[in-house]
């Protein structure tokens, strides 16, 4: 394991560490401090840098620990491709969050597109872990969204990916069989879940667009703990775009439910 431990002030470390898991490496980003941790999934082809300028602000006001990773293939993490599912994912996940400690905590997720994929598997093996999910304009699995994915990936040619975006293209490539095992396990309807949608979505074609809307506020139709907040004026990067509108969510969020 490689670490680096830096101060950043009297109150708070930045852990940044590499660590084996299975057959893959992960790399972490981790703001300590005195109450339950809130860990970030970051948007499909992105990497932990996508929440650099939320975390630190997110960390000062709620005094919890914040955790930022690269998932597998991206930024200072490696692919395994010959193993590469979301479960194998989740499964380095957790291996890595148990060595460091945080494997018993109560959670906050947060998570943008296809993060939510993954804050939705994580909390469904972890149910009383997971305290609640706050969800940046997610992906949500179906049908629809497997045959979109097909019919996208159908359209693309590896040769077309430099060396340094194949991670990308492998995320691609499993993104119909990802949907469909995501699609098939159940979101427990006990942890609260707020959803912030985005004004414009992420594809290119209208109809997507409103089926991708469409998908999300059915999720919060499903279950009484479950809100809507509409980002106007957003487009599909809502970190990005809303800063301080994601911000002031997930401190509130985070007070309602953890502290």
């Amino acid at each position: 394991m490689l670490l680096l431990l830096t101060a950043i002030n009297a109150n708070a470390q930045l852990i940044d560490t590499i660590l084996n898991v299975s057959s893959y490496k992960l790399h972490f980003r981790i703001l300590k401090g005195d109450n339950s941790p809130i860990l970030f999934e970051s948007g499909g082809g992105l990497d932990a840098t996508q929440w650099d300028s939320i975390a630190t602000v997110i960390h000062h006001r709620s005094h919890a620990t914040v955790i930022t990773y690269d998932r597998a293939g991206f930024g200072r993490s490696s692919l395994d491709t010959l193993n590469y599912s979301i479960l194998q994912e989740i499964k380095g996940l957790e291996s890595a969050l148990q060595r460091l400690g945080y494997s018993d905590d109560n959670l906050l997720l947060v998570g943008h597109s296809l993060g939510g994929f993954y804050n939705r598997l994580y909390a469904a093996r972890h149910p009383k872990q997971v305290k609640g999910i706050l969800l940046l304009d997610p992906r949500i699995p179906s049908y629809t969204d497997m045959r979109f994915a097909r019919r996208y990936f159908q359209s693309l040619n590896r040769k077309d990916f430099e060396s340094e975006y194949m991670s990308l293209y492998y995320v691609l490539a499993k993104m119909e069989h990802n949907s469909n095992y995501v699609r098939q396990v159940p979101l427990p309807t006990t942890i609260p879940v707020l959803n912030i949608m985005a004004e414009t979505g992420p594809f290119l074609e209208a109809k997507e667009n409103e089926r991708f809307k469409a998908d999300q506020r059915d999720l919060v139709k499903a279950s009484r703990n479950r809100s809507l907040v509409f980002a106007k004026g957003s487009t599909h990067n809502i970190p990005h775009d809303k800063p301080k509108l994601v911000i002031e969510q997930v401190i509130h969020f985070y007070k309602k439910y953890l502290l």
